[in-house]
């Protein structure tokens, strides 16, 4: 049996930061119900007048204050600390602290309560409160019980006679043993639960990625591209940034898939996808939009960036020695500018260069607006 439950290894670092959410959030909440139910307390307290500061009542008020004040430097301080979601000193120091405060108050109200024979009623309070509050940190909850056990055995048995100190001290071990096992169990359902959430995240995740991913290629699919060309044009003419288009079409891929057999025709098309994607910018989108055919958004692409990458992509591409292919590989690149024309139109444009390239004899960019051919021969390709 696993004394201490923990996330796989995988899973750690991630539970570490659920985990210090969770806390600064439940010390959130207590500092809260603390503020207001010892706050509410200290104005009954402060109605004795006098006797409240009387020697009996000052441990009383000491408790009463001390509470309040914590909890308005705990309400002050968690806002920047939940936001930050980083793992720090600091952040880590917000979380055990309120704990450990409260299993301090627990500890000296009880000797204080068990020496006016009443019991210690705040630790076994207490320990239930702090065996729920701390999370990812059961080794530190463990030995934060039995310090305070340790604590207040010690206290009873050097303020009280060892006859009238046996009962609390009982009591309070059988309180430390009931939140060690509460605090395991909750760490344990805790842990369990992050683990189902988290392995269906992941699933989630994959199946996002791959309704998205071409599976051959693992570029982004036509799915994606057509909701990517809605944001990205929208944002283009929003804030009149320059966005590029470039369509790529591998040449004579059907005699490669012919001649060499469609194996190697996909080696080329996974090839080729790892080329277009070493000449992008971290901004680029890079899909497969079917068959032998790659689309590229290139955003804030001017057009002569936008030309010196598709050059790029068909030199490096000729230049490539393709396994097992008998012929070279090239590719026909067709550009387009985008300058709020509709979406169909804009896709056209680059299909038409991308004509226009093979037609001239493949190996080439075309480029719709900028070229020397006119756009009245273009359409006559169609």
């Amino acid at each position: 049996m696993q004394i201490v439950p923990k996330p796989a290894a995988n899973q750690a670092f991630a539970y570490k930061n659920a985990s210090i959410k969770s806390n600064l959030t439940l010390v959130w909440y207590f500092s809260i119900v603390a503020l207001i139910g010892f706050g509410v307390h200290l104005i009954h307290h402060l109605r004795l007048g006098t006797g409240a500061f009387s020697p009996e009542m000052l441990p009383y008020l000491a408790v009463y204050l001390s509470n309040v004040l914590y909890a308005l430097l705990n309400l002050l301080l968690l806002p920047s600390a939940r936001v930050s979601n980083s793992a720090s000193w600091r952040v880590s120091l917000l979380e055990l602290m309120y704990p450990a405060f409260l299993a301090f108050m627990a500890t000296v109200l009880s000797i204080y309560t068990s020496m006016q024979g009443h019991g210690p009623v705040p630790f076994i309070m207490g320990m239930m409160v702090i065996a729920m509050l701390v999370q990812g940190h059961l080794l530190f909850l463990f030995g934060l019980l039995f310090c305070c056990w340790l604590a207040v055995s010690t206290g009873l048995l050097y303020m009280l006679p060892s006859g009238q100190a046996s009962s609390p001290i009982l009591t309070c071990f059988t309180t430390m043993l009931i939140a060690f096992f509460i605090a395991r169990l909750a760490e344990k359902n805790r842990v369990g639960q992050f683990t189902v959430l988290q392995e269906l995240h992941d699933k989630n995740q994959l199946l996002e990625e791959l309704a998205v991913q071409d599976p051959l290629t693992k570029l982004y699919n036509r799915r994606y591209f057509t909701n990517k060309l809605e944001i990205e044009t929208a944002r283009s003419l929003r804030y009149q940034h320059p966005l590029s288009l470039l369509i790529v079409d591998v040449d004579d891929f059907k005699q490669i898939n012919d001649n060499d057999g469609h194996l190697v025709g996909d080696e080329v098309l996974v090839e080729i996808a790892n080329l277009i994607t070493q000449q992008m910018r971290a901004d680029d989108v890079v899909c497969r939009y079917g068959g032998d055919e790659f689309v590229i958004l290139l955003v804030e692409a001017c057009a002569e960036q936008s030309k010196e990458i598709a050059n790029r992509i068909c030199e490096s591409i000729e230049q490539c020695s393709f396994r097992r292919v008998s012929a070279k590989v090239t590719v026909s690149i067709g550009y387009a500018q985008y300058v709020g024309q509709p979406l169909g139109d804009f896709m056209q444009q680059a299909d038409q260069m991308m004509y226009m390239s093979k037609k001239r004899g493949k190996n080439q960019v075309a480029f719709f607006g900028c070229d020397f051919e006119t756009e009245a021969e273009t359409e006559s390709l169609e």
